[in-house]
């Protein structure tokens, strides 16, 4: 049996730096190692290389998402099994049972809360009935494609109090300044370029960056670009109520 080898959480960047998933995944050598390389909020992205198969096991208190860049993965559980290949995603939810196997080498972002989840709001879930539901695999190459309208975010999976969005365009996409939370891009295809006052980052295929928190920044993309987005989901806001009447 092999187990996960997980990093220490890394902490929150205050400058904008470029990551290459193809470049983490060749440091890491051996079956199931990790790297965990960015946060998003209280979710920490994760490289881990996927050979060999694990033993059963559930988290209680964290989902955990699995999204394929290279290779194949089959992800089972007790709410039945995906297989997922490059582009493709699923999530674990808290309390159901599951592992992952590859017959090859496969490299796989890794998504999962990573701040004393077992107290987040006292939300746990020990087990999960079999059949209950069912595992969701998500194509995000699809996903970004079945979009009419350019720049607009469509959610495609959520993870804790954080959604998981892809878009396409072309050009300069409207952004919410300063951002309100770490938000993450990362490119599916074609080119883009994320601007900061203090530096600038060109992103291909592969690659990811997240825009810290407070930060003023502008986005860019070049042709047949499809991005995918990390951020928190922030709570709808309640309607706001009419002003009281007062009598003269």
């Amino acid at each position: 049996m092999r187990t996960l080898h997980r990093e220490s959480i890394i902490a929150p960047m205050d400058a904008l730096k470029k990551f290459n998933v193809p470049q983490i995944a060749v440091a890491l050598d051996e079956p199931f190692s990790m790297m965990n390389v960015a946060l998003v909020g209280d979710i920490v992205i994760s490289v881990y290389i996927c050979e060999g198969m694990l033993a059963w096991h559930r988290h209680v208190d964290i989902d955990e998402l699995f999204w394929v860049h290279e290779g194949t993965i089959l992800l089972e559980s007790e709410w039945g099994e995906v297989r997922l290949r490059p582009g493709e995603l699923a999530v674990v939810p808290k309390g159901v049972g599951h592992r992952s196997s590859a017959g090859m080498r496969a490299s796989v972002l890794l998504l999962r809360c990573g701040f004393i989840p077992e107290r987040k709001n006292g939300r746990r879930r020990l087990y999960a009935l079999s059949g209950e539901a069912k595992l969701k695999r998500v194509g995000l190459h699809a996903a970004a494609r079945a979009l009419v309208v350019p720049f607009q975010f469509g959610t495609v999976a959520r993870i804790e109090d954080s959604v998981v969005q892809a878009a396409w365009g072309e050009g300069t996409w409207p952004v919410e300044i300063p951002a309100t939370h770490e938000v993450l891009f990362f490119v599916l295809n074609g080119t883009a370029t994320v601007r900061t006052t203090q530096r600038m980052v060109h992103l291909h295929p592969g690659d990811f960056t997240v825009v810290p928190q407070g930060a003023v920044y502008q986005l860019s993309t070049t042709q047949d670009t499809a991005l995918v987005r990390v951020a928190r989901e922030d709570p709808p806001r309640p309607p706001s109520s009419p002003p009281e009447e007062t009598t003269p």
